[in-house]
């Protein structure tokens, strides 16, 4: 019997290490965030914009989540709209994380889900609009 508990807690702990490595590193960008003062001088982070000069849909994204983490959420959506929205689903995956590590349960969504899936094609479309938008005001950075 001791054998099927010491299997068990090895699964358990086998699958909450990605959990936990997730957690860290979601902690690590939080704080690399909220001390990092990206510029506007002028040279584009984006590779896909230095290549081509053409801006990504995710365009002013790490400034905007910057911003954010600095308390600035005006800032932020002047960066890219979609700043907040980013940042407060990580901050939600860093909450669940966090404390399936500490029940010893996985409290993310299932990813397979309809409603998910629905959700996360419906950001997606909504994603690619506003950078068309962009592209199309030459609004974008």
């Amino acid at each position: 019997m001791s054998s099927t508990t010491t299997g068990d807690s090895t699964a358990s702990s086998a699958r909450s290490r990605p959990r936990a490595v997730a957690f860290v590193a979601l902690t690590a960008a939080f704080i690399a965030a909220a001390f990092w003062h990206p510029s506007d001088d002028g040279i584009p982070l984006c590779a896909l914009k230095r290549a081509t000069g053409v801006s990504c849909p995710g365009c002013g994204m790490t400034r905007g989540l910057a911003a954010m983490a600095r308390g600035e959420p005006g800032v932020s959506i002047r960066y890219h709209a979609f700043a907040p929205l980013v940042a407060l689903g990580a901050l939600a995956a860093w909450v669940a994380l966090g404390l399936g590590l500490i029940t010893g349960r996985n409290l993310l969504p299932d990813l397979t889900a309809r409603r998910v899936t629905i959700a996360v094609v419906a950001f997606t479309a909504a994603f690619l609009l506003y950078w068309l938008i962009r592209l199309w005001t030459r609004t974008a950075p």
